[in-house]
């Protein structure tokens, strides 16, 4: 089978979509068109960096190594501005033009287009003998940094395309064609998380550790960490990710420190080694609809887990103390530690075996025969 794949940058961070891709591409053919956008660029240093940066990926195609497998990872020369309908004309023709230099032969051999950015959608003639697969892994209406206005209408036209719906959550599965929509939770690399690894020189060693890795964003409640934090001073609360909103008031505290993204390969280094590991995040329709990928990867690296509560942690409440308030939160932290301690009780191993089933290549393999039988 051959796939073209619309998703976001390729390694901006490691999506669900990557690493099913990487998966599939061990036995089929794969090409990746990296993000064609779901908002409009504003007039701030941010964006205008980010489309310079695009500007030059137009002149490159770049080739990616996974393992023994190769695949292309193609910039596509397309503009942002999806709602007029001369931008759209023109990323169409700039798109059959990449695929007609991706499909080498340019044959009738069906293609598998692999959707995750919904104005991708407006960009591809679909034949007879193709597919189409929209993956969702988000509520578009409230994922910050997506211009929803803009999306809906391409994700509508998508959903009525689509050959297959894969979706993450029941939430999002209830907004779906029930016909051709399937729940498709996160699957985790069991053995990167559980495997041994050495802990990370900047984790303080003496003192009891809280940590978060991800997306720092506005689903994260920024306001439940600083209270954890000035409740419990004789705790290290630690921070790993990009952060898209302010932290300074968070920072001013002594016992929290911010480490920038690091590479997926070494959270373990830190996730294994911290004494609880946090999911402190808002109750808000993004939540609602998730299904963290951290959330697995929590389980697997056996720390005891602290959350807020939203419908994806309910399926291992016997295992995450979930709290419904501020004080709650800050009472299972302490109880989370005190886990932590309790070499006895087993709890890691008892966590990692509540996601050793889920892994990438068996997610792939129910949505490869599943495609195989459309």
């Amino acid at each position: 089978m051959r796939f073209i794949v619309f998703g976001e940058d390729w390694a901006a961070h490691p999506s669900s979509t990557q690493h099913l891709i990487k998966e599939i591409s061990q036995e089929h053919e794969v090409s990746w068109v990296n993000s064609v956008g779901m908002r409009t660029p504003q007039f701030s240093v941010k964006d205008i960096k980010r489309v310079f940066n695009k500007f030059l990926s137009l002149f490159s195609m770049r080739k990616k190594s996974e393992s023994a497998n190769e695949f292309t990872v193609y910039n596509a020369k397309v503009l942002p501005w999806h709602q007029f309908f001369w931008v759209n004309k023109l990323n169409k023709h700039q798109i059959k033009k990449t695929i007609c230099l991706l499909n080498k032969a340019v044959d009738e051999s069906p293609i598998i287009y692999w959707i995750s950015v919904p104005t991708a959608i407006s960009m591809i003639d679909v034949r007879e003998q193709d597919k189409v697969i929209y993956y969702c892994g988000d509520d578009f209406s409230g994922l910050d940094g997506v211009d929803y206005n803009l999306v809906a209408p391409f994700e509508k036209e998508l959903i009525n395309k689509a050959d297959l719906i894969y979706v993450v959550s029941e939430a999002l599965k209830n907004k779906m064609p029930k016909d051709k929509t399937f729940l498709l939770r996160h699957g985790v690399d069991f053995n990167l998380f559980n495997s041994p690894k050495n802990i990370d020189e900047s984790l303080q060693k003496q003192r009891p550790t809280l940590g978060f890795y991800g997306s720092i964003s506005n689903w994260l409640d920024l306001e439940l960490l600083k209270k954890l934090a000035q409740a419990r001073p004789e705790y290290d609360l630690l921070l790993i990710g990009e952060s898209k909103v302010n932290l300074n008031e968070l920072l001013a505290l002594e016992n929290v420190t911010h480490i920038e993204a690091l590479e997926h390969k070494k959270l373990p280094n830190f996730s294994q080694h911290w004494q609880v590991a946090l999911l402190p995040f808002v109750d808000n329709a993004q939540i609602r609809s998730c299904d963290p990928l951290k959330l697995k990867e929590y389980l697997a690296a056996g720390a005891p887990i602290v959350a807020t509560h939203f419908p994806a942690v309910e399926k291992y409440k016997e295992t995450i103390l979930i709290a419904n308030d501020v004080q709650g939160f800050i009472k299972r932290v302490d109880w989370a530690v005190n886990l932590s301690l309790s070499n006895g009780l087993m709890w890691r191993q008892n966590s990692s075996n509540q996601v050793k089933q889920d892994s990438w290549q068996q997610k792939t393999h129910y949505v490869l025969n599943q495609i195989k039988s459309v």
